[in-house]
């Protein structure tokens, strides 16, 4: 039902197709934004944007942040992560999320957008976006995932930010995305938090790297991830702070037995994106 590696070349392009139809649908998403829009609205229109590129069901669905909530202020949980009624407004950040399942590939990627121009949150990015060079660096050097999570926390702190991916489910820095195989059989069902079959394959795995040692299917900074990386794809989705405001970004790391690399280097936050609203 669920392959996590041994993926064919044929298997790595359907990814990298689907990460970039995921990405094109958040930044469309992304480009209708205007003040007064929720957060409910801006997940109401990925969904609909979504199905449209065929995706119907979601490992979780879209999550849109605004404003102060961009920093996942304290206290936060996983229920926090749900749209709510705040109203966009001039100056505030925001996040963009979604993992949708497109033909069985299971994709998750991030943006990150202010409305008007902010060099606040240009700086904040760009200072994240250096953890996409330094964590593909240590992975081929064959760091452990635990290392390099611990890497990026000194590291960030180091700058005077805050760490914020540590209030992401299992607090990872990433973890696997999988392809649902025969997927066309799954029965519809409601959009839910998580996809019931790829959570049911993550608490399978991290309960075996409980009980043999083996990597978890989560990327984080605990003893249980002192593995190197499990060849596969990885989401890495580092959530930096400062003040109020937060940025992320998240795309797929490719890594097997001979290398690792990221997925695609022609991501929004590479190649640049205009202002929200």
């Amino acid at each position: 039902m669920i392959k996590s590696d041994g993926f064919s070349d044929t298997h790595i392009e359907q990814f990298r197709r689907w990460q970039r139809v995921s990405f094109e649908v958040l930044g469309d998403v992304a480009d209708q934004l205007v003040p007064g829009m929720t957060e409910r609205d801006a997940t109401r229109l990925a969904v609909r944007t979504f199905a449209r590129e065929g995706a119907r069901r979601y490992f979780h669905p879209p999550v849109a942040l605004f404003g102060q909530r961009t920093a996942l202020p304290e206290p936060w949980t996983t229920e926090d992560f749900y749209p709510t009624d705040y109203e966009l407004r001039d100056g505030d950040a925001i996040i963009m999320d979604a993992s949708p399942i497109f033909d069985g590939f299971v994709v998750d990627t991030s943006i990150s957008r202010a409305v008007g121009p902010q060099p606040g949150h240009a700086r904040l990015m760009a200072d994240n976006l250096t953890y996409r060079d330094r964590v593909l660096a240590a992975v081929r050097a064959g760091a452990t995932c635990r290392e390099i999570a611990l890497d990026v926390d000194h590291d960030l702190t180091a700058r005077g930010y805050q760490n914020r991916h540590g209030k992401h489910p299992e607090a990872v820095l990433g973890h696997q995305v999988v392809q649902l195989r025969d997927s066309g059989t799954l029965p519809d069902t409601p959009i839910e938090p998580f996809d019931a079959v790829v959570l049911g394959w993550f608490i399978k795995g991290i309960a075996s790297a409980h009980t043999d040692g083996s990597m978890p299917p989560t990327w984080n900074d605990q003893p249980l991830c002192n593995h190197r990386a499990a060849s596969g794809l990885w989401a890495v989705e580092p959530h930096i702070a400062l003040g109020g405001t937060g940025v992320k970004w998240e795309e797929l790391l490719v890594v097997d037995g001979r290398d690792a690399y990221w997925l695609d280097d022609q991501v929004p936050h590479l190649t640049g994106a205009p202002a929200a609203g």
